[in-house]
């Protein structure tokens, strides 16, 4: 009976096509990023590439750092520069952490950890910016890889379904918390199985509903026809995108020769 309150307690979820393609309410109003939609998904699939080259190849710590930082300008530039000054202050507490841990020779928590989150903090702003992209265009942009199509429908599935469950997740904190299941930290592990309770189960109902929602949205867009897919998205390469893949492909190289 308890967790059919907190399920009600939970606003609808928004249809199926406002899961594919609608940003995530974190991200504000669709005109505040209209720049994400102009740019060519390709372009950022380039960027990612490179910043994966640059995170892993890289010797090089302030190189590493300026390759960060511009990573933050390219996410400002797009509009999400609060998304990025985040990215950027993880990315400095934990080098900073990392450089005590390693100087004093303190062993918890363990270094590898967070060389694990520095190295994984700059892939992020790229994929983040990726995952803005409305699902049309990213689903146009990726025809153009010779990609299968149930692999390339199954990546966009997860790119748009992952922000959406962070929304609905963040809908059955609210929830718990009016109802005062959050009071606080003591209160929460005095009573583990009833935040469990409140906390997963509504969450699996709406899983499985939106779910069966994209199943249907999909297929009411004629997912299973053979015919050829059109997007009135524009995917073409522009100027732009090409200065952005050749910029961020020459400072990876030179950081990685370097």
């Amino acid at each position: 009976g308890g967790y059919r309150e907190m399920s009600g307690a939970v606003p609808p979820a928004a249809p199926a096509e406002a899961a594919l393609s609608a940003p995530t309410r974190r991200d504000g109003a669709t005109r505040q990023h209209a720049r994400i939609r102009e740019v060519n998904v390709l372009s950022l699939l380039a960027i990612i590439v490179c910043t994966c080259a640059v995170t892993f190849l890289s010797t090089s710590t302030m190189l590493h750092v300026a390759f960060t930082c511009a990573l933050f300008v390219l996410m400002a530039a797009m509009g999400f520069a609060r998304a990025g000054a985040g990215f950027l202050l993880a990315f400095a507490v934990t080098h900073a952490w990392l450089a005590l841990n390693v100087r004093f020779d303190i062993g918890f928590p363990s270094p590898m950890a967070f060389t694990f989150v520095l190295e994984m903090l700059p892939l992020l702003m790229p994929v983040y910016l990726l995952v803005q992209a409305p699902s049309g265009k990213l689903m146009a942009s990726l025809r153009q890889l010779p990609i299968p199509s149930p692999v390339l429908l199954a990546v966009i599935v997860i790119l748009r379904f992952m922000p959406t469950m962070l929304s609905e997740l963040a809908d059955v904190r609210d929830a718990m918390r009016t109802r005062g299941f959050l009071r606080s930290p003591a209160h929460v592990l005095a009573h583990p199985l009833a935040t469990l309770e409140f906390g997963v189960v509504p969450m699996v109902f709406r899983s499985l509903t939106i779910a069966d929602e994209l199943a249907s949205s999909c297929i009411v867009r004629g997912i299973e026809s053979p015919c050829a897919k059109q997007s009135y998205y524009a995917h073409g390469m522009r100027i732009g995108d090409g200065a952005l893949m050749a910029g961020f492909a020459i400072a990876s190289i030179l950081i990685v020769v370097g």
